[in-house]
């Protein structure tokens, strides 16, 4: 029994799904069965119908594709609590329950009880792999061939995931193939070169919009083309002077933020995080003109100097994707304000950051921007500790438009 959630617009669709198949499998189940709506009455429904197959003595495997879709439906977290639950809740061995997800297992962890379920990587595939598929379909091969030599190898260190690199690089093919007149001619090795210097332009745009929160780039392009007189993005977010916003490595949209969230985790107090985020995701200042008390100033400086001392802290996933998600809300605010065209902002926001942050996150600390301790013995999870000083966080910050200086507790 297969189930894709990334086709699936609910919870019920996909009860509807699972028990549809179970029932074309089982010749005593009924055809026009109820679809549930509560939890409850899908545990009811499916042991009812994995009896029916079980009876005949096969095995059942329940394979759920695309498990991270879950966490963006209505009671996601319910759900996928409730699919992880349900080896213990049914609690019939001839059903193997088998999950496919694209984020790493930390991002699962319930702190239920329940059995864990035994872990299978497979990994990314490799340039010559992504190629191969790249290329099937195309109907001018050897064009799309020269145009793979020219922007695959650069876009594979920033993704690897094959979807998101096919949505990267149809623009592109695009522009690369605009001086051509016949989209079917084989291009000769003066042609080629011709196409690459059309096509470098873009090219490094491209590998910073690699995930759907549009660059601040374009955000400037949106306010240089428009009439009205609104303020400059760019004077909004200013930052040190002097500190070039030039990275000497390429990242995505995802990463920048994801590096900034634990560079905060690791410098500020997790007893500031409320003071400095509100429940909106924004920087909370309403307070903060009242006059300090004496005793108020010394406690902050004897905190300020502790941090000194002690250096970056750890921290628990669940408070860097906490601070990740108020910082992104913070940037998808800024974006609202700029009045761009529909196709240019589509798809932008916190909901298309957060569907891969935890598989930069293992991206991150393979690169040793991050570092991951063991599992602690009292939360049960990992920490981690940022890497990066603060010269380069602000580098990021800056690459993004991001007021990182708004975030940072000093002395």
């Amino acid at each position: 029994v297969y189930a894709a959630l990334r086709s699936l617009p609910s919870p019920r669709a996909l009860f509807a799904s699972i028990l549809s198949q179970l029932n074309a499998l089982s010749s005593s189940s009924s055809s026009r069965q109820r679809v549930p709506d509560k939890p409850s009455d899908f545990i009811a429904a499916l042991r009812d119908a994995l009896a029916g197959v079980v009876a005949q003595g096969e095995f059942v495997y329940l394979v759920f594709d695309n498990l991270e879709v879950s966490r963006g439906w209505d009671k996601g977290g319910q759900l996928l609590s409730l699919l992880l639950r349900l080896h213990d809740l049914l609690r019939l061995p001839q059903v193997v329950l088998v999950y496919v997800s694209s984020a790493t297992p930390d991002a699962y962890y319930t702190m239920t009880g329940s059995v864990e379920p035994n872990h299978v990587y497979f990994p990314d595939y490799t340039v010559d792999e992504a190629r191969d598929i790249l290329m099937r379909g195309q109907s001018n091969p050897k064009l799309y061939s020269s145009f793979l030599g020219v922007v695959l190898k650069p876009l594979f260190r920033v993704t690897r995931r094959v979807d998101e690199l096919a949505a990267l690089l149809e623009p592109l093919f695009r522009r690369y193939c605009e001086p051509l007149g016949d989209l079917q001619a084989v291009p000769d090795e003066g042609m080629r070169r011709r196409l690459f210097e059309h096509l470098q332009p873009h090219l490094a745009v491209a590998l910073n919009e690699t995930f759907s929160v549009p660059m601040r780039a374009s955000v400037e392009k949106c306010k240089d083309d428009s009439s009205g007189g609104k303020a400059s993005v760019k004077r909004q977010f200013g930052g040190r002077d002097g500190l070039s916003s030039e990275l000497e490595f390429h990242m995505s949209v995802s990463a920048k933020y994801l590096l900034l969230s634990a560079f905060l985790a690791s410098r500020n107090p997790a007893t500031l995080d409320a003071a400095l985020f509100d429940s909106t995701g924004g920087s909370d200042t309403r307070n903060r003109k009242r006059k300090s008390s004496q005793a108020s100033i010394d406690r902050k400086d004897t905190m300020a100097e502790e941090i000194l001392m002690k250096g970056p802290g750890t921290f628990p996933l669940e408070r860097l994707l906490a601070i990740f998600q108020c910082i992104t809300s913070v940037s998808e605010d800024v974006l609202d304000e700029v009045e761009c065209p529909d196709s240019m902002m589509a798809g932008s926001g916190t909901n298309a950051l957060m569907s891969d942050v935890l598989l930069q996150l293992s991206t991150l600390c393979n690169s040793n921007f991050l570092s991951k301790s063991r599992s602690c013995p009292l939360e049960g999870s990992a920490r981690y500790r940022s890497n990066i000083d603060e010269d380069l966080a602000l580098k990021v910050a800056r690459s993004v438009g991001f007021p990182l200086s708004k975030y940072m507790y000093r002395r």
